[in-house]
């Protein structure tokens, strides 16, 4: 899944039943596939949705195929767009996550509004209301779902339930059954951590959960880093 950066994650296609989705992250598609997009059908090796959009993948055609998750608080969906122009030539399977990730090292963060930022970092480490968070950063809740859905895409009820979803991710890749990592991470049960995944993600979280996921962290929204901001093209290689 994602954390403050990138995640790309890679799973195989055969038989998996693809769900309309709304991930708060924009969303690479890496590898030939169909995504429907309202009365669009966007096709080709890599499809970029923003944030915010809901979308659903109507077919892969490898036996493999990878989406990467980009953090909208770090970076800007020209940002997407750009590397799903350098990963055209990238075939899911065959080469590197590692190697494809390094490809968004040199992306410079975005910057957005510092009180937007604290407010969904304190709802994904402390589990506070949208309510509360707003009310830390001496905004209203409906002012801070205003700003964060303007500028992020999603509002942040959203990003509450994507951070308990990739909580849930993380409690399982540790060993813990669905159940356990529902509980967990908050959720009441697993059949809301299905459902929550199904919504964000498009598949059932069986299906989600146990694939190979290679994940980049990145500076926080509040201490930018100040490198330079050109991408650089992936280098292939098997793995």
């Amino acid at each position: 899944m994602t954390g403050p950066g990138l995640a790309l994650v890679s799973a195989a296609t055969e038989g998996v039943p693809l769900f309309e989705r709304c991930p708060p992250a924009h969303t690479v598609f890496i590898g030939a596939s169909r995504v429907v997009v309202g009365d669009r059908t966007l096709a080709g090796p890599t499809i970029a949705i923003a944030a915010g959009t809901s979308h659903t993948p109507e077919a892969f055609e490898g036996p493999v195929a990878c989406v990467a998750y980009l953090d909208p608080r770090m970076y800007e969906f020209a940002d997407a767009e750009r590397l799903a122009e350098l990963w055209r030539g990238f075939k899911p399977g065959v080469d590197s996550l590692r190697q494809a990730a390094a490809a968004v090292l040199p992306l410079a963060p975005r910057r957005i509004d510092p009180r937007v930022a604290r407010a969904l970092e304190i709802i994904e480490h402390e589990g506070v209301t949208v309510a509360e968070a707003a009310a830390r950063v001496q905004l209203s809740t409906s002012r801070l779902t205003h700003l964060t859905t303007d500028i992020l895409g999603a509002p942040p009820r959203v990003w509450g339930a994507w951070f308990k979803l990739l909580r849930a991710t993380r409690h399982v890749s540790t060993g813990a059954s669905l159940t356990e990592a529902a509980h967990q991470a908050g959720f009441a049960d697993s059949a809301h951590l299905t459902r929550t995944c199904k919504r964000l993600t498009g598949v059932r979280p069986a299906r989600m959960i146990p694939q190979a996921i290679y994940e980049l962290p990145a500076p926080t929204a509040a201490e930018p880093d100040p490198s330079p901001s050109s991408a650089s093209a992936i280098a292939r290689s098997p793995g």
